[in-house]
C-alpha cells in the first residue's frame, strides 16, 4: 500500500522524530533525529533565525507520496551526494544541485521510494535576507539576479545544475567540520554563504550567456574521466598537462577545456582542490604530522603546502589537526 501524506505532515514527521545526538548544551541549534521514513538520520541546524540547513544522510525504506500544496517559498539551495555502499566516502564526480528562489512555489508531489543512499544537504535562507546579501551597497539587485527574490504572488524560479568541484569541497568541509560550540555555527554559517555566492556567480554567468560549455563527444567525455583517473592515481608525483593528454589521446587545450567543462576548472585546478581536500581529511583524522600529510598529497616543500593550504581554506595547517 502506497503512503501518501501531505506537505504538513510529511514535514510534522521529519522534525517530531526522535532525537538521537546532541553535542553539547549550546548545540541545541544542531539536532540530529532519525529518519522518519527509513534507514539514517536528519540534522536539523538553525544557524540564525532566518538561515537554516538540513543534512539527511538516509535512505527510503517506505513506498509513499508527498503532496505539496501551493506556498510561499524561501530561496532553497540543495545539493545531492551519492555515497559508495561500503566505505561511506563522497564521491567527487557524481552529483547535481537544485536552486530555487523566492516566491510561490507550485503544486507537486515527490515520491518515497528504494533507493540508493545519498547525502542531501539542504540550505533554506529568508529572502529578505538573502536580498540583503546580493544588493549592492544601495540596495539595488542586479539585473541579473532579480529573478531570485520574487514576491508571493508570483511563481518560484527554478534551476537544476551539475554539483562543481568547488562546490563539493564546501560540502564537505560541512559535512566533516571539526569544531564545536560557537566555533561550529560561525564556521557552518560561513560555508552556508560560500556555497551561495558560488551559485550566485553561476547565476549571473548563465544570464549573460556566457556560462556555456564546449561540445563534447561521448567518448571525449570519456578519456576526461579518464585523465582524472589518472591525476588521482598519480597525487604526489602527477604527469605534466602535455603527458596526461598524450596518455588519453587529446591534445592539451582539449583537456583543459573539457576539464573545464565537466569538473568546473582546469586539469591542475582540480588537481589542487582535490590535494587540498585529502590533505584536510588527512590532517583532521589526526594520524598523521603536517609534514607527512604535505608529501602525501605531493607537496615537497612544506612551506609551500602550508601556504596553499592557508590560501585554500584561510586557516594554517596545524589548527585544522586532530
Amino acid at each position: 500500500m502506497t503512503l501518501i501524506l501531505p506537505l504538513a505532515d510529511y514535514l510534522k514527521q521529519l522534525y517530531q522524530a526522535e532525537p538521537v545526538q546532541q553535542d553539547s548544551c549550546f548545540d541545541k541549534f544542531d539536532i540530529t533525529r532519525k529518519y522518519a521514513f527509513g534507514e539514517g538520520y536528519l540534522r536539523q541546524i538553525q544557524l540564525r533565525d532566518c538561515v537554516f540547513l538540513d543534512i539527511y544522510n538516509c535512505q527510503d525504506n517506505k513506498l509513499g507520496l508527498v503532496e505539496s500544496p501551493y506556498r510561499k517559498h524561501p530561496v532553497e539551495l540543495q545539493f545531492f551526494i551519492p555515497v559508495a555502499s561500503k566505505s561511506q566516502d563522497i564521491h567527487f564526480r557524481s552529483g547535481e544541485y537544485f536552486l530555487s528562489g523566492s516566491g510561490m512555489a507550485p503544486e507537486s508531489s515527490s515520491f518515497l521510494s528504494e533507493s540508493f543512499s545519498i547525502i542531501t544537504v539542504a540550505i533554506y535562507i529568508n529572502y529578505e535576507k538573502f536580498r540583503s546579501f546580493i544588493a549592492d551597497p544601495s540596495g539595488e539587485l542586479l539585473k541579473n539576479l532579480q529573478h531570485l527574490i520574487r514576491p508571493f504572488d508570483r511563481p518560484t524560479y527554478e534551476r537544476y545544475g551539475t554539483i562543481t568541484p568547488a562546490m563539493l569541497l564546501a560540502l564537505q568541509q560541512i559535512l566533516q567540520c571539526p569544531y564545536q560550540d560557537i566555533t561550529k555555527r560561525l564556521y557552518l554559517e560561513s560555508k552556508v554563504w560560500e556555497l551561495a555566492a558560488l551559485m550566485v556567480e553561476q547565476e549571473i554567468q548563465i544570464n549573460q550567456g556566457s556560462f556555456e560549455s564546449i561540445k563534447l563527444k561521448p567518448s571525449e567525455v570519456e578519456r576526461i574521466h579518464y585523465a582524472k583517473e589518472i591525476l588521482l592515481k598519480h597525487l604526489d608525483n602527477p604527469p605534466s598537462l602535455i603527458q596526461l593528454a598524450q596518455q588519453v589521446g587529446l591534445n592539451d587545450r582539449k583537456l583543459n577545456e573539457g576539464f573545464r567543462a565537466v569538473f568546473g576548472t582546469t586539469v591542475f585546478g582540480y588537481l589542487h582542490n582535490y590535494r587540498m581536500e585529502v590533505a584536510h581529511n588527512l590532517l583532521i583524522q589526526g594520524q598523521m604530522n603536517v609534514t607527512q600529510v604535505a608529501h602525501q598529497v605531493g607537496y615537497a616543500s612544506p612551506t609551500s603546502f602550508y601556504n596553499a593550504f592557508r590560501k585554500k581554506f584561510g586557516v594554517n595547517p596545524k589548527s585544522c589537526h586532530g
